[in-house]
């Protein structure tokens, strides 16, 4: 055997010492790719689990400028609202149209017109009085787009439904209220009141406080 032969061979026994893997043409795998492919996976089970116990984002609107004017802008025009309650010594349920006195001074002020049934209490022969009013109200801003504060009074003007034997039948009253009404979203709202007057039905069935609670929409614009 040649020198040059000797020399050959040598070369070829170091290189596959060397790099036994790649003298038989394989590729060691990279260790970071493999955990970094590993893992891909399991981060997006974990955020799909995330998502399904959290459930999906709730539906509510943002409390920012552009809301807080927009309630606003709704709040001060028409409302139609349905209250009842506690009125006097019977049960009150009522119907009522809000009408502002234009849109910029009718943001704070306008006229109510109402319309009443007082039921008798239980046990009593039923004898109901029915009345309708006018009334001058008072009313803040919607703060924050939530909240706002109100109150007013007037003339209540009805009879009783269904009288028996003599007596009078029908009467005029006056009475006012306070109230705080908090909205759900621009064109409806809740709200409380609590007020007092005076009696159209003869026996007083109608005369005291009242404490009555409802729900209310508006078509400002």
């Amino acid at each position: 055997m040649s020198f040059s032969s000797i020399l050959v061979s040598s070369s070829i026994a170091l290189t596959m010492a060397a790099d036994p893997q790649e003298a038989d043409g394989i590729a060691e795998p990279n260790v970071a790719d493999s955990v970094t492919m590993a893992a891909a996976p399991v981060s997006g089970e974990h955020h799909a689990a995330s998502q399904v116990e959290r459930g999906p984002e709730p539906v509510a609107p943002m409390l920012d400028r552009d809301y807080v004017v927009r309630v606003n802008r709704r709040a001060r025009g028409v409302g139609i609202g349905i209250h009842q309650g506690l009125w006097g010594s019977g049960f009150g349920q009522s119907l009522h149209l809000d009408v502002p006195f234009g849109r910029r001074v009718g943001q704070f002020f306008g006229a109510r017109v109402t319309g009443t049934l007082v039921h008798s209490a239980a046990g009593e022969r039923y004898d109901p009085v029915g009345f309708g009013g006018l009334e001058l109200f008072g009313r803040s801003p919607v703060m924050g787009g939530i909240v706002r504060l109100y109150g007013g009074g007037g003339v209540t003007f009805g009879g009783r439904l269904r009288p028996g034997g003599s007596g009078q039948r029908y009467g005029v009253s006056g009475g006012g209220h306070m109230g705080i009404e908090a909205f759900a979203n621009p064109r409806m709202s809740f709200s409380v009141e609590v007020g007092g007057q005076g009696a159209v039905h003869e026996a007083g069935l109608d005369a005291g406080a009242s404490v009555m609670g409802g729900i209310n929409f508006w078509f400002g614009r």
